[in-house]
């Protein structure tokens, strides 16, 4: 008796030990598969550190910006510059006046930018300060335009504007605004763009300046900052001359670029910037006014340069003439900037002929600059050259004693 208690003693024990250890593996693997679970629900969840991987299920509604505008074409697609916003390289830059083109002379300041590659093809004064008149008005509608992209204050290009007081009294280049009459930022910006109207830039700033001119000034001086434009100062919206020189708008070449290529990167602004002719107001209403853009070498002029689609000019007597033209040809773009011109048709000229000159240097200014010093060479007389002048100037002399 006493053996077979002893037998099932053992029996009862191999059998607990075996339920203990069966136990123990299905609750380890029931542990796993939850783990399992509880990890891919982590994996599919979106992360919140990176929410550009987040797909938007909201229908993409269309742009009124976009397709609103009536009397214009669409705008072409700006082809995308991926170098935008980096330094200018000026290793290969012609300093000064250049030789090929005698109306470099008569510029104050200027420079040529190859925004491709970011090479600088000629400069002038590059980064001094110069009075830049109606160039300001490229600031002016770039900031209340990219407020409408932004919805900053609920603004968009149809918001209704009530001419003010303040801004029916501003002179110069205008679309003669009246206090009785409204306008959709729209049209404001246009005839700020196409006109050159200092009413519309002033009556622009004050409104985006929530009714403070010297505060919409103060965010221009702020971008201006943040794009880094150099030796750039902004006294008023639209341009026109101060009390004294020091209260002048003033900017310096390189800055008025890297101005133009934040406007480069709105096709809106940039169908304004090329459009040759346009109307404002109704037809047929009081003011109703043609409108001619400023810069004639954009298509449509009689006196158009191949590839200009902008910017924009400028004249005050401090300034002379000055223009910031962008220009594309075969998806190369440059940007020309040039003040102190004392005829329109002189600047034109130059700017013309500045375009032709740097699009035949572009792709290889190393090459270009290597054979303006060869040609330099060859122009200047060599020292033996003089020698032998002096000899046979010598022999000369006493032939004739």
């Amino acid at each position: 008796m006493k053996k077979y208690a002893t037998v099932l003693s053992i029996l009862i024990v191999i059998i607990v030990i075996h339920a203990i250890v069966l136990f123990s593996c299905v609750y380890s693997q029931k542990d796993a598969v939850a783990r399992a679970k509880a990890l891919g629900k982590e994996a599919d969840a979106p992360r919140k550190t990176e929410p550009e991987f987040v797909i938007d299920p909201t229908p993409v509604q269309s742009d009124p910006i976009q397709t609103s505008t009536r009397t214009l074409p669409a705008a072409p697609p700006i082809p995308v510059n991926h170098n935008h916003g980096k330094p200018f390289i000026y290793q290969y830059a012609v300093n000064g006046n250049i030789p090929a083109l005698p109306g470099s002379r008569n510029a104050t300041s200027g420079i040529l930018v190859d925004l491709n590659t970011r090479n600088v093809l000629w400069s002038k004064n590059p980064r001094n300060a110069y009075p830049i008149a109606s160039m300001t008005k490229i600031m002016t509608c770039l900031i209340a335009y990219e407020d409408t992209l932004s919805g900053r204050n609920g603004l968009t290009l149809d918001t209704p504007i009530k001419v003010s007081t303040a801004a029916m009294k501003i002179g110069g280049s205008q679309v003669y605004l009246d206090t009785r009459e409204t306008f959709s930022l729209r049209d404001l910006l246009k005839a700020s763009i196409i006109k050159s109207a200092n009413d519309a830039a002033y009556l622009i700033a004050e409104y985006v300046g929530q009714g403070s001119v010297p505060a919409f000034v103060r965010r221009m001086n702020e971008r201006a900052a943040q794009i880094h434009m150099a030796n750039t100062r902004f006294h008023n919206p639209h341009g026109l001359p101060g009390a004294k020189a020091s209260l002048d708008n003033v900017s310096s070449p390189e800055g008025m670029a890297r101005l133009a290529e934040e406007a480069l990167l709105h096709p809106q602004l940039m169908q304004w910037a090329s459009t040759w002719m346009d109307t404002f107001r109704e037809p047929g209403t009081k003011g109703f006014m043609k409108i001619k853009n400023h810069n004639y070498l954009i298509k449509g002029s009689p006196e158009a340069a191949p590839g200009v689609d902008g910017l924009k000019t400028g004249f005050i007597n401090r300034a002379g003439f000055c223009l910031t033209a962008t220009c594309l040809r075969d998806n190369r773009r440059l940007v020309a900037v040039v003040t102190g011109y004392p005829l329109r048709k002189e600047r034109d000229r130059f700017v013309r002929q500045l375009l032709d000159w740097g699009y035949a240097r572009a792709a290889d200014p190393a090459a270009a600059l290597v054979n303006d010093r060869k040609a330099s060479v060859k122009k200047s007389p060599s020292r033996n050259t003089k020698k032998k002048t002096v000899k046979k100037t010598s022999t000369a002399r006493k032939k004739t004693q």
